[in-house]
């Protein structure tokens, strides 16, 4: 029983430090307000910092499941159409969920990278790659 005692003291002094940390993620939400025949959203680059994310990518997945256009005004997001905050808020969890949480140990420490073709969320925290679908 000691051997086995050692053995898991050796492989966990070996896991990276994001691994050990035990602090919670807390999901940053969005701000949005309806402007005549669009949607502002005026915190938009600061979600997409937090999310540790590029805004245009953001951006795309926002687009896309709103069928609208929208486009980057400094620091908001302006879109096109009257959208309530709720339903913006719920895709960004949708969102952080594909594109920001590892399936294998859900902590946020991830980032997307390209290979052969292929895109691939990286967990710093864990380790885990898996691959994610693009955004058309």
């Amino acid at each position: 029983m000691e051997k086995y005692d050692s053995m898991l003291d050796n492989l966990y002094s070996k896991l990276p430090e994001k691994a050990k940390e035990k602090s919670r993620f807390k999901m940053p939400e969005f701000q949005a307000f309806i402007e005549g025949t669009s949607t502002i959203i005026p915190n938009f680059i600061d979600v997409a910092t937090a999310l540790r994310r590029d805004p245009k990518h953001l951006m795309k997945y926002l687009s896309k499941e709103s069928a609208t256009m929208s486009t980057l005004s400094g620091k908001r997001l302006v879109m096109k159409g009257k959208f309530r905050e709720r339903l913006l808020n719920e895709r960004l969890g949708k969102y952080a969920k594909e594109y920001v949480l590892c399936k294998e140990c859900s902590k946020p420490d991830t980032s997307l990278i390209m290979q052969d073709g292929t895109q691939f969320m990286r967990c710093e925290a864990c380790g885990a790659r898996s691959p994610v679908a693009g955004i058309k």
